[in-house]
């Protein structure tokens, strides 16, 4: 499989991180985003091509990340928006997170980051991506996202509602980006034992991440727009 160059956002944590340390440990050049680089020490370890401030809150930064890329490589062949919260990010209480719980405030917050924050990362990074390789944007979302499957589960309501907004912005990119072949895919990663994901969750961070990126490095242009599992099967939308 050829070498790749990967923009990777939340790359200090949870999937992200491991996300990370795949890619670079199969050879990739991966340029890895997060809030605050100085405190990524784990992520530095793995010796990425670079590590890059971003904050998906902040529009000047993500397009000062674009820029930094820029200056490093004439074109990026996949970016994977990994990067999100739940309302317990921004002081939520656990036990409160229904449809009539949250106030407008943190409601918002959440699409701000989950859903304005790829909108922002794919526009700084659409240059890049035209010169890259059988280029591919993946938004990482969630099963509960899926109309089936959040009539059914999902105790965070605005963190549900903003993957099923990553879901329809996927879809709309595209259409957008097709007749350039530019493939645009979102992603479920399962369930996760992550600091969102708690405890309870069947599936570990290294095997969600192995089976993500082996996925990804596989997307071709006649993939675009699906939804797809961490196996590359589809999920229901």
């Amino acid at each position: 499989m050829r070498t790749r160059s990967v923009f990777l956002t939340g790359a200090n944590r949870g999937i992200g991180l491991e996300l990370a340390r795949v890619l670079t440990a199969g050879g990739h050049q991966v340029f890895a985003a997060c809030r605050t680089p100085d405190d990524a020490g784990e992520l530095c370890s793995l010796d990425p091509a670079a590590v890059v401030a971003l904050d998906l809150g902040d529009p000047s930064s993500v397009d000062a990340a674009a820029a930094a890329v820029a200056e490093l490589t004439a074109g990026v062949d996949l970016v994977i928006n990994c990067a999100g919260v739940d309302s317990r990010a921004f002081g939520v209480d656990p036990n409160a997170r229904g449809p009539f719980d949250v106030d407008a405030e943190e409601f918002t917050e959440v699409l701000r980051i989950n859903v304005t924050g790829p909108m922002l990362v794919t526009r700084a990074f659409l240059p890049l991506l035209r010169s890259g390789t059988g280029a591919v944007l993946a938004n990482i979302s969630s099963q509960l996202g899926s109309m089936e499957v959040a009539a059914k589960m999902g105790r965070d309501t605005p963190y549900c509602v903003s993957k099923a907004a990553l879901n329809n912005y996927t879809v709309k990119c595209a259409a957008a980006l097709r007749p350039e072949n530019i493939a645009v895919v979102a992603i479920h990663p399962g369930w996760v034992r992550t600091d969102m994901g708690g405890d309870e969750a069947p599936m570990s961070v290294e095997e969600s991440a192995g089976a993500v990126g082996e996925t990804l490095l596989g997307i071709t242009a006649a993939d675009t727009g699906r939804f797809l599992r961490w196996d590359g099967s589809d999920h229901p939308w």
